[in-house]
């Protein structure tokens, strides 16, 4: 089953893999961008990319 970032996951279907997958992805890089989904280590990082992506 392949799933893709704009897919949200059911946590009862989900299968070891997926979920483990899904842990490290959340764990490694917590913080989101809400407009493309991008994901960043550090909050500094999701601020230069909301600025330099999706200011006008």
């Amino acid at each position: 089953m392949i799933k893709t970032a704009d897919t949200k996951t059911d946590p009862i279907t989900e299968t070891p893999e997926e979920r483990r997958k899904r842990f490290l992805l959340e764990f490694e890089k917590p913080f989101k961008c809400e407009k493309c989904n991008e994901r960043f280590k550090k909050k500094k990082y999701l601020r230069e990319h909301k600025t330099q992506v999706h200011s006008y």
